[in-house]
């Protein structure tokens, strides 16, 4: 799992980190920003991504009937981790995926939820590209609660650890890459300096 990571890390660096001025779907002002879409949507990185997530179900031995989370962040990541685990499903369980509307569906079925359509009770792992103060992954939480789903963890790729962790860590919440990692190059340290200053790390 250590290269796999290695390797997402360096593909969010050069394809998804953004530096200048940003305003966060949280509010904050940000001098950088991870356009996660640009790695997760990649060929390359959606694999290495659903490959993440699986070795890490796998490796805490994380019981669950599916995984989704909110449109649209986490879109490309559940498909890919549906397909990569039925793709290499000796060593991994098939895993179904279901996307969680922000609003519900105003005709048919009139669910929050697409894709997996699973009794309630069954075990569901909720997660999201980038988290920062967690509201969008709460979002995703309610939601599948909603429909009776039972959330066992919640993976995020990105924490940007601005208080996402604390507000969900009731969830198991589990980070798999956080932005001190993303941020650490001197390089890149250095453009943060010269973008502002509005955060450091």
């Amino acid at each position: 799992m250590d290269k796999i990571r290695q390797r997402l890390l360096e593909l969010f660096k050069q394809k998804s980190l953004l530096i200048g001025r940003f305003t966060l779907q949280s509010g904050m002002s940000s001098n950088y920003y991870f356009d996660s879409k640009r790695t997760t949507l990649d060929p390359e990185g959606a694999y290495l991504s659903a490959r993440l997530v699986l070795d890490k179900i796998k490796e805490l031995g994380i019981k669950a009937d599916a995984i989704g989370g909110l449109t649209l962040g986490a879109d490309p990541i559940v498909s890919a981790v549906a397909a990569v685990s039925f793709s290499e499903r000796k060593k991994y369980r098939p895993l179904p995926a279901f996307i969680v509307r922000k609003d519900a569906k105003q005709h048919g079925t009139q669910r929050y939820t697409e894709g997996y359509y699973g009794m309630p009770g069954s075990r569901v792992i909720i997660v999201d590209d980038v988290c920062t103060t967690g509201e969008s992954t709460m979002k995703a939480i309610e939601r599948a609660e909603q429909v009776g789903f039972v959330v066992t963890a919640v993976l995020c790729l990105i924490d940007r650890e601005q208080g996402g962790a604390e507000r969900l860590k009731r969830y198991n919440f589990i980070p798999l890459i956080t932005s001190r990692e993303l941020l650490s190059d001197p390089k890149i340290q250095e453009a943060l300096e010269q973008s502002g200053d509005i955060e450091r790390t």
